[in-house]
């Protein structure tokens, strides 16, 4: 009995953990963003696992601009860009992503995340621009290169996220998790989702493809997503243009005036 159950406590520890690094944490909206998204219009679309919770705002027939999130984020967080997209003449557009903020869902990853952005597309056409964060720009990318997604004609990235494997040692990191733990669940998921699938889920090499004009932010003290990780997508971008930022750490950007002003100055150009 002494050698079973040290054998079935790894099972659960392995099992709990792979739950815990697909289920993002839930982000708690400030009330100012409660009450922009009280302001706009919000309904749900039906997916695989659920609905999915939208707000839109402004009118349709202008050009439209899609709010994509970060993991563990939510709509609510992209709130700061929507009164100066509005004021600019923009047509707004924040979702939940799966197992996001209201939307339905536990566990989710980016191969689930990515087509619901054909859901968007469905229902509201083709986006001229489109503005992300944190993982969500990996999602972004993800679905333009490998998805075929309709590119917009202007891409805004804020604390872009590189290599999707690179969440495994950051995760690591803030579960403080043996390293033994973590090549288990590494295998895991490349057994699942094929390890080369994964490994090629590389923002810096999708980029390469994509051939649009963008903007990209990022802050020296990003205490989420490394400085470097724009740095590298920066660099093999070759219609970017890259604004390194101090003192808005990893969500600063998203409500900075600022920034608010050098992203509606690029969507003009």
């Amino acid at each position: 009995m002494s050698l079973v159950t040290p054998v079935r406590e790894s099972q659960v520890s392995v099992k709990k953990v792979y739950k815990a690094f697909f289920t993002p944490k839930k982000h708690e909206a400030k009330s100012s963003d409660i009450e922009i998204l009280k302001s706009g219009n919000n309904f749900k679309v039906k997916y695989d696992a659920g609905d999915l919770a939208v707000t839109t705002w402004g009118d349709e027939s202008n050009p439209k601009v899609l709010l994509m999130h970060g993991w563990g984020g939510a709509r609510a967080q992209m709130t700061g860009f929507v009164n100066p997209l509005l004021k600019a003449g923009y047509f707004v557009v924040a979702y939940d992503q799966p197992a996001h903020g209201e939307s339905d869902g536990e566990q989710t990853n980016l191969l689930e995340i990515a087509p619901t952005m054909d859901l968007m597309l469905n229902q509201f056409g083709k986006f001229d621009f489109i503005l992300a964060h944190s993982f969500g720009t990996l999602i972004t990318s993800y679905a333009l290169v490998k998805r075929n997604f309709p590119p917009p004609t202007r891409l805004v990235y804020f604390g872009a996220f590189n290599r999707l494997l690179d969440s495994l040692p950051r995760f690591q990191v803030l579960a403080q998790l043996p390293d033994e733990l973590i090549h288990v669940l590494q295998e895991m998921m490349c057994a699942k989702f094929s390890e080369g699938v994964l490994n090629e889920i590389v923002n810096e090499n999708f980029v390469k493809e994509i051939n649009i004009p963008a903007l990209v932010f990022h802050d020296r003290s990003d205490e989420v997503t490394p400085v470097e990780d724009s740095r590298a997508i920066a660099s093999a971008w070759t219609h970017a243009q890259y604004i390194e930022t101090n003192g808005l750490s990893h969500r600063g950007a998203l409500q900075s005036k600022e920034v608010h002003e050098q992203v509606i100055k690029f969507l003009k150009q």
